[in-house]
């Protein structure tokens, strides 16, 4: 039957090694079944109740990642499907069957010791444009796309108050204000940016756009100076809604700074980080 069902994996080209963990993840549960149940199994016998507690097996026994158990479960749900369309059974008793929740983790974002030590960085050796780039993309929450597309006509900037037009995804557009730290480092560099430059806010060292890439080795040269790992532009995004969010700013102002459509996707920055709950439980020590 393994067979038969290979080949049917075959026709849609699937690969080789994903009918491999298939047929590997069947058998599996062929032997669990059958030392469980006392009999062989075929699609015919297979109900719900031995799924949930095939699942609960691979949980509480094989103590299995929830990634792993939900592989397993799905090749289970395409075996059973296709046991279906060839007549095998009536119903498939996996449709229902729900995968393990994984526990959502908040995104990378930099800790406020983190971001001291990104800043002293760049301060201590960075160029007043590699300054503006980081210090901009940590207090304006702007994707790097975004950034790199900023155009001079996009600021408005006066030594009291300043804000950028960006242009979003979907063709949207939203206000930015720039608080003091920010309009500090843009006066910085509007007086040594070009004058005959790209008709981008911010320049590239052969005096072209910058572009997300060279954003991007902008942000790894400074926090390899600062020690830190896996941090990219996106990494200040994430800090920025986080920063503001700890700052007990609303839900909703954050999303409309951040040019989030749904609320949704801002709740990420009340989810705990690790160094939240490793914290929290610290605290008991106290």
């Amino acid at each position: 039957m393994l067979d038969h069902f290979a080949t049917h994996l075959r026709a849609p080209d699937k690969s080789e090694k994903t009918i491999a963990n298939y047929c590997a993840d069947l058998r599996l549960f062929s032997r669990w079944f059958e030392q469980t149940n006392n009999e062989p199994m075929t699609p015919q016998v297979v109900t719900p109740i031995d799924l949930r507690e095939y699942r609960a097996h691979l949980l509480n026994v094989r103590r299995l990642a929830p990634a792993s158990i939900n592989r397993k479960l799905a090749a289970l749900r395409v075996f059973l499907a296709w046991a279906r369309d060839k007549g095998l059974i009536e119903s498939n008793p996996a449709e229902g069957i729900k995968g393990v929740r994984k526990q959502e983790l908040a995104p990378r974002w930099l800790e406020k010791k983190e971001q001291y030590a990104l800043l002293r960085a760049v301060q201590r050796g960075g160029k007043v444009r590699d300054i503006a780039v980081i210090i901009m993309l940590l207090h304006t929450g702007l994707r790097v796309s975004e950034f790199c597309a900023l155009a001079p006509a996009d600021l408005e900037i006066s030594e009291r108050r300043g804000e950028l037009t960006v242009r979003g995804k979907g063709g949207k557009v939203r206000t930015v204000p720039l608080n003091a730290e920010a309009r500090k480092v843009l006066w910085a560099w509007l007086e040594v940016r070009p004058a005959d430059g790209p008709p981008t806010l911010f320049v590239g060292q052969r005096g072209d756009p910058l572009s997300p890439r060279a954003v991007q080795r902008i942000m790894a040269k400074y926090a390899r100076l600062a020690n830190l790992e896996d941090v990219s532009p996106h990494t200040l995004r994430h800090s920025f809604g986080k920063n503001l969010v700890n700052a007990g700013v609303t839900l909703e102002k954050v999303a409309m700074l951040m040019g989030h459509e749904s609320l949704d996707t801002t709740r990420i920055y009340i989810v705990p980080s690790q160094n939240d709950l490793a914290n929290a439980v610290e605290r008991l020590a106290g």
